[in-house]
């Protein structure tokens, strides 16, 4: 079993609202009704964050693993050996089978529809399919606008406010454009895994090309800006597909 992350707050708050925003904008009225049933009226965005609120409360210490799966260089998800109390790959599959499951209590589903707000998310955010040889990037020591940080925390937050000087409500409304039905339908096909393959793909790369120990220059975000954008939308259009699915 690998050691923790120390942080795992995948795309940090603004992140989070942005792909729930985005997905809430391409429910079908069937399934807003039963979200917001669910949800005894809040949306899914008051909810975006609530597993990493929750991650001080001991009742759900068995959630804290995951928020991430750690891939290392070389290694693919199959190969990685797992972590006993699960992982952001198992944890949306099984938040998939009792949100569906109408034999549970609405307590149950509300509690695995939330986590499902959350964990699509995480599982788009590039250290979360991280190295575990250093601890998801917290390990990986670089350096933004002077200030000593590591490629975790600069990931989820540092490149969302260096990208675009946007408040959540603005990322959704300005990147959310251009994409047809038949082009989200696209992005939706798949499984959790291979989302969260994809996002292996994108953290290796970052990897690549983020020397440790270096500061790190405007250009690197104006390089990654457009994959900021592709994850949050990828995010979101699945994370509507999936509910659009189950709730229907």
């Amino acid at each position: 079993m690998f050691a923790h992350t120390i942080s795992v707050f995948g795309w940090g708050t603004k992140g989070h609202n942005v792909i729930a925003s985005i997905a809430e904008e391409h429910l079908n009225v069937k399934t807003k009704k039963e979200i917001r049933r669910l949800l005894e009226g809040r949306t899914m965005v008051y909810y975006s964050v609530w597993m990493d609120e929750i991650r001080s409360n001991p009742a759900f210490s068995y959630t804290s693993t995951w928020h991430y799966a750690n891939v290392d260089d070389g290694k693919t998800y199959q190969t990685m050996g797992k972590q006993k109390g699960g992982d952001v790959v198992t944890a949306t599959v099984q938040a998939i089978e009792k949100l569906k499951n109408k034999n549970l209590p609405d307590s149950i589903r509300a509690m695995n529809l939330k986590f499902l707000i959350h964990l699509v998310g995480d599982m788009h955010c590039p250290m979360h399919a991280g190295r575990a040889t250093d601890r998801g990037g917290n390990d990986y020591s670089v350096t933004w606008n002077k200030t000593k940080t590591n490629l975790h925390s600069l990931w989820d937050n540092s490149v969302i406010d260096g990208a675009r000087n946007w408040n959540s409500i603005e990322w959704a409304k300005f990147i959310d454009i251009n994409m047809n039905r038949k082009q989200r339908l696209a992005i939706e096909t798949g499984e959790p895994l291979d989302w969260f393959n994809e996002t292996v793909a994108l953290a290796s790369d970052i990897y690549k090309n983020t020397p440790e120990n270096e500061a790190i220059p405007q250009s690197y975000v104006r390089k990654y800006t457009p994959a900021i954008e592709e994850q949050f939308l990828k995010a979101g259009y699945r994370l509507a597909g999936l509910l659009n699915s189950i709730l229907k």
